[in-house]
């Protein structure tokens, strides 16, 4: 049964329900059929387990406005433009409900196409500033041609008037002053679409009180977002230095060796940020620590919905599904919809991330990890998401 079904079953349902209510009649189960009665336990079921009252007017909300839902906020696209040939800018003006950012910090963006929530995780690329000014973010996104939702950005920003959020999240942030931790400079190193939480970061610098040196690595310079705001950075603040790296040029990147060449600079009285793929910040990482570096002195970003590390064994999961009974091996951490999909299941989905609610299930028993917010379930029945949901125990769900 499709969810729009249910969605206009439920409504019936209520306006049914009330009317029975006037005529004086009590005995619901007695006058409404069995998949009725199914459908009355199921909202029952979620009333028990939903944290918000705006779960349970979602399908009625999305009638009238399709983008909304109760974990997110709605943000009107003010502008956008590109910032190179494969790097698109949305300036985005969140609802009041919005709390605001710390530079270096991200958010999920979603957006419906093609009938379909999609999202993806993007660091704010504007100042602190433009915010408490304007009451306006940056999202710069690098268009991949296999990324569903770049591309699908990419097609649909002309006409597109709104997006939803998520509250910023994420501790890759500048730490309040450097002095504070004996640390006396700080090194940025950021690899394509890496720059544009440092970005962030050095635009919303009032008071600089110790030397930052960004190394900015590119394919070449045409590539380079925000590289004319940097090099104007470069010339007018003392302390700030810029080092494009155009890898088509020069080759890859060498950190150690290149911050050997630096003038009265210690390794290990430096802060360091890294930003762009995960074998480029590990790489530097290693390096780094080699030199004596203390590991707690190197931030690093992470993109995407990145699940909870669980260590432990192998849980059996019994599934049920239109009256079969199928037992799978689920391993700790790994989504339920990704276990039952490996094993020849193919459950409902949509986002895959937790935001659309098209995995909803009914776990009968054991429990499960949520692996969005880390929080274990009750051993009993209720109602969970597939997709952000890892066995925690041995599990009985009905699909």
């Amino acid at each position: 049964m499709s969810f729009q079904i249910l969605e206009v079953e439920f409504i019936l349902f209520l306006v049914y329900n009330c009317a029975l209510k006037l005529s004086g009649r009590t005995s619901v189960n007695k006058t409404i059929s069995s998949w009725r009665q199914r459908l009355y336990r199921q909202f029952s079921l979620m009333l028990a387990n939903q944290p918000k009252l705006g779960y349970y007017l979602l399908p009625l909300l999305h009638w009238n406005k399709p983008q909304w839902h109760p974990d997110y906020h709605s943000a009107s696209v003010v502008d956008f433009c590109w910032e190179t040939d494969q790097m698109l800018s949305v300036r985005l003006k969140p609802a009041a409900s919005w709390s605001g950012f710390t530079p270096g910090q991200h958010i999920l963006v979603t957006l419906l196409h093609q009938g379909r929530y999609i999202s993806r995780s993007f660091s704010i690329s504007s100042s602190a500033a433009l915010f408490a000014q304007q009451k306006q973010i940056l999202i710069s996104c690098r268009i991949q041609p296999q990324g569903e939702f770049t591309k699908a950005l990419a097609s649909d920003i002309s006409g597109l008037t709104e997006l939803s959020i998520s509250d910023a999240m994420g501790d890759f942030v500048l730490a309040p002053s450097a002095d504070s931790t004996g640390l006396t400079s700080t090194v940025m190193v950021a690899a394509g679409s890496g720059i544009t939480p440092l970005w962030s970061m050095l635009s919303s610098i009032r008071c600089w009180t110790s030397p930052v040196v960004l190394f900015y690595s590119v394919k070449n310079a045409a590539q380079a977002a925000f590289l004319a705001e940097l090099k104007l950075l470069a010339a007018k603040q003392p302390l700030f230095e810029l080092r494009l790296i155009e890898t088509e040029i020069t080759g890859r990147l060498n950190l150690v060796q290149d911050l050997a060449t630096k003038a009265d600079f210690s390794m290990t009285q430096a802060q360091y940020y890294l930003c762009g793929p995960a074998a480029m910040s590990q790489h530097c990482k290693e390096q780094l620590i080699q030199q004596g570096v203390p590991a707690d002195a190197i931030h690093s970003e992470q993109f995407g919905f990145a699940l909870t590390a669980v260590e432990g064994e192998m849980k059996q999961a019994l599934i049920l599904q239109k009256g079969t009974e199928i037992r799978i091996e689920a391993a700790a951490g790994v989504p339920l919809l990704q276990a039952a999909e490996q094993q020849g299941l193919n459950p409902r989905f949509g986002c895959r991330i937790g935001v659309c609610f098209q995995c909803v299930c009914q776990k009968k028993s054991g429990q499960v990890l949520n692996l969005r917010t880390g929080q274990v379930s009750g051993d009993g029945p209720e109602q969970i998401q597939l997709c952000i949901s890892a066995a925690h125990s041995n599990l009985q769900i009905e699909l």
